[in-house]
């Protein structure tokens, strides 16, 4: 199940912004109340979605959709959970190995003068 992005008004002028990932829904932030962000993050936003500015009309919408990775991110971390693609399968870097050098000793080497 894809993680996705909504708001609430609870209280009246202010919006909870809330990630629901694997069944759970988590507190992301809290923020003025403007009739945009309603009307963007209502039906609810998926976490890929997030990065594609394009997708909205509004400077107050684009500031909000700046917030949200950072707090995404907090909540992965706080919470244990994955919510990015990128935490879900992350990529397995090869074991990096050092190289098989000796130390270059000077001291060994007879040096014509």
């Amino acid at each position: 199940m894809r993680a996705k992005i909504f708001c609430k008004e609870t209280t009246l002028g202010v919006h909870d912004f809330y990630v629901q990932a694997d069944g759970q829904t988590y507190f992301l932030f809290r923020q003025d109340f403007k009739k945009s962000v309603k009307k963007f993050f209502a039906n609810g936003v998926s976490v890929n979605e997030i990065s594609k500015y394009s997708l909205a009309h509004s400077a107050v919408v684009r500031n909000t959709l700046d917030k949200l990775p950072i707090y995404i991110k907090y909540v992965e971390k706080e919470y244990g959970v994955a919510i990015y693609e990128k935490t879900k399968n992350p990529l397995k870097s090869k074991a990096q190995k050092g190289y098989k050098r000796q130390a270059f000793r000077w001291q060994d080497y007879g040096w014509a003068m």
